[in-house]
């Protein structure tokens, strides 16, 4: 569902655009005295142009709020063994955008063990922390912070 509301929002925001330029051209085209056939078709030029400039208003909008381009590494602990990273990746999406997500598992026996680090950008990062700290995923709390540096 999360998904799904910026699509929503890109909709809604083109469609009262629209309307707007299309209630001013429709008093422009008034004032003008054009001819009704005419008319409805200058009309519906109008109202495909509203809608395009919202959406690119809207993702211009979107651009601009998440322009950070610093990606930081967040630790994910507390993970059950048997957790994907698709799984995680899809839960850490909703969040904002994932460059990278490693699962640690161990070198010998190559099974998992419960923690990994995803890579987010800082805004979105931040709101991760905020709503996945504490997230029960799988019968397990899942404890979300920043990744210290490596000293390697």
């Amino acid at each position: 569902m999360k998904s799904l509301l910026p699509a929503l929002r890109i909709i809604g925001i083109s469609f009262v655009i629209s309307l707007i330029i299309g209630i001013i051209g429709y008093f422009i085209l008034g004032a003008m005295n054009v001819s009704i056939e005419n008319a409805t078709r200058y009309q519906t030029y109008i109202l495909m142009a509203g809608a395009l400039l919202g959406a690119l208003i809207v993702q211009i909008i979107h651009a601009y709020q998440n322009r950070s381009t610093e990606v930081v590494s967040l630790f994910i602990g507390n993970l059950p063994f048997r957790a994907s990273n698709q799984q995680l990746r899809q839960i850490f999406s909703e969040h904002g955008t994932v460059h990278n997500l490693r699962l640690m598992t161990d070198k010998v026996t190559r099974k998992p063990r419960g923690f990994g680090f995803v890579e987010m950008n800082k805004n979105h990062a931040k709101i991760a922390v905020k709503k996945l700290n504490g997230y029960e995923f799988m019968g397990r709390e899942l404890k979300v912070n920043y990744a210290n540096e490596s000293k390697y």
